[in-house]
């Protein structure tokens, strides 16, 4: 993975929201506009589409004070149990409940075998049992410990955070468990924040809108925890149609309905996809026929050691690192061919933005370092319009494309950030005053690179020798990526995806 943070970090979900929350206040403490307030408590016990609106009736659970709100748009992040999704006559949620049961803790272990940095895995034909770190300091673990089968599955949707609940399990069976299965290894578990059992679901809607109604998240989908990609898949979700719903709300989309299918159109193969290898992961895990067993101890232990890259691949894939939406499948992403030769490697639509490290240039500091997130972090929920200009200069005297790139700008300044990235080489503190975006109290958005390496991530080379504007979105994934050469293809899908600033 190409990352400044390539390694796994496992955080409650508790955790991450309240850094989310936090994230808000400090927002507030800052006087930004449009910060929302979060309410808690709040259940939603009905609501009605009408034709431009959408009337909720929601309740807060402390007071049992119901209101009413009108809004334009209504998403379901309301878990498996989704009102939002039972609201609507043919939303379905379809898949199966596995028939192995389950139980997680999170406990105190104490054992040289079980490391504070690293994830411990015992793969037992019973079932596997995995301690995977949360708190180093207090030796706090999730556990994970397959406890059973049952003779089939059950296609019932009485399901909890994609789970179902049996009995509850106590700490002193789960240690029974353990103690029996791991002999003579004794884990001593201590201290529990909290225990459950479950039963594994998988299951994902049949369409994720429904006119002015969406669902996200659990609501959307439910899989094997195996990985533990399901909050991150719902955040995903919430910011691919964040920020489609932002245009249309500003009206600034060029076709409504086109952007706001493409939720669906991007997101539910991505959702699909996650289900099925969450699944195949979990029965090459714990499945006790001889086929899976003999790939489990057999096969992957190879796989492990002769071609890592393949086992990589897989892991990366897994866990969501190699996601692309495809052009094909999505309305709101450019189908550009380039008319250069095999030689292009620029990179495509539909991608993950790549990072590196950048330069800001300053008056006064040359060379303050800045990361390509940074940036992004900077343009909010705007679109990002990198112009790659190589070795060509910044000032519009030595290199046209500044003129085009100021007068895209000038047009979509409601919905476009310019950004521009030079060679490091061709950019002097002295072409400072004729640089573009000048103007007073605008953050500056000229940086360089000391080697090419940004560029060539995305695909403008030295040797092919043309510059290249990409266009990013506010969920960072590419909408347009085009060569010099071509960038009246660029206007027209600008034109056809997002509204001028003069309208």
């Amino acid at each position: 993975m190409n990352s400044n943070f390539s390694f796994g970090l496992m955080n409650r979900q508790n955790k991450t929201v309240d850094y989310l929350i936090d994230a808000l206040h400090e927002k507030k403490s800052m006087r930004k506009k449009h910060v929302p307030n979060v309410e808690f408590c709040m259940e939603l016990i009905k609501y009605e589409e009408k034709d431009d609106h959408v009337i909720a009736v929601v309740k807060n659970t402390k007071s049992n004070v119901e209101e009413e709100i009108i809004c334009q748009y209504l998403v379901g992040c309301d878990g498996v149990h989704s009102t939002v999704r039972k609201g609507i006559n043919g939303w379905t949620f379809e898949g199966q409940t596995l028939k192995s049961s389950w139980a997680l803790a999170d406990v105190e272990i104490d054992h040289e075998l079980v490391k504070y940095d690293q994830a411990t895995s015992f793969v037992l034909n019973e079932g596997p049992i995995a301690a995977i770190p949360l708190d180093a300091r207090k030796n706090t673990y999730r556990l994970v410990v397959k406890i059973g089968d049952e003779n089939k599955n059950e296609t019932n949707d009485h399901v909890t955070h994609g789970l179902t609940n049996k009995n509850h399990i106590t700490l002193e069976e789960l240690q029974k468990l353990i103690d029996e299965r791991i002999a003579p290894i004794k884990l001593e578990l201590k201290n529990p924040v909290w225990i459950s059992n479950f039963k594994i679901n998988e299951r994902i809607v049949n369409r994720y809108r429904t006119g002015r109604v969406f669902i996200a998240g659990d609501a959307a989908h439910c899989h094997s925890p195996l990985g533990g990609q399901g909050m991150n898949l719902g955040i995903q979700d919430a910011h691919n149609l964040a920020f489609k719903l932002a245009l249309v709300i500003r009206d600034q989309a060029a076709d409504v309905n086109k952007l706001l299918d493409s939720y669906e159109h991007e997101r539910y193969p991505v959702g699909k996809n996650v289900i099925e290898g969450t699944g195949f992961a979990t029965k090459m895990v714990t499945g006790n026929d001889y086929i899976t067993s003999f790939l489990r101890t057999r096969i992957a232990p190879i796989l492990f050691h002769f071609f890592p890259q393949t086992v990589f691949k897989f892991q990366n894939n897994l866990l969501q690192n190699n996601l692309n939406y495809l052009p094909e499948s999505s309305e709101i992403l450019h189908k550009y061919k380039p008319r250069s030769g095999a030689e292009n490697q620029l990179i495509e639509a539909g991608h993950y933005v790549q990072d590196g490290l950048l330069m800001k240039i300053t008056s006064h500091k040359v060379h303050e370092r800045i990361t390509m997130f940074d940036v992004f972090r900077s343009t909010a929920l705007k679109h990002t319009l990198i112009l790659f200009t190589l070795n060509k200069g910044v000032t519009s005297d030595c290199n046209p494309l500044i003129e085009t790139l100021l007068e895209i700008y000038n047009d979509y300044k409601n919905t476009i950030t310019p950004i521009i990235i030079s060679y490091q080489g061709v950019v002097q503190t002295a072409d400072i005053p004729f640089m573009p975006f000048q103007e007073e109290g605008r953050e500056q958005h000229i940086f360089v690179e000391c080697k090419f390496e940004l560029h060539e991530k995305y695909g403008v080379t030295k040797e092919f020798g043309q510059q290249a504007f990409v266009l990013i979105r506010p969920d960072l994934y590419i909408a347009s990526a085009v060569f010099e050469d071509d960038v009246d293809k660029l206007k027209s899908f600008l034109d056809q995806y997002l509204v001028k600033a003069d309208r």
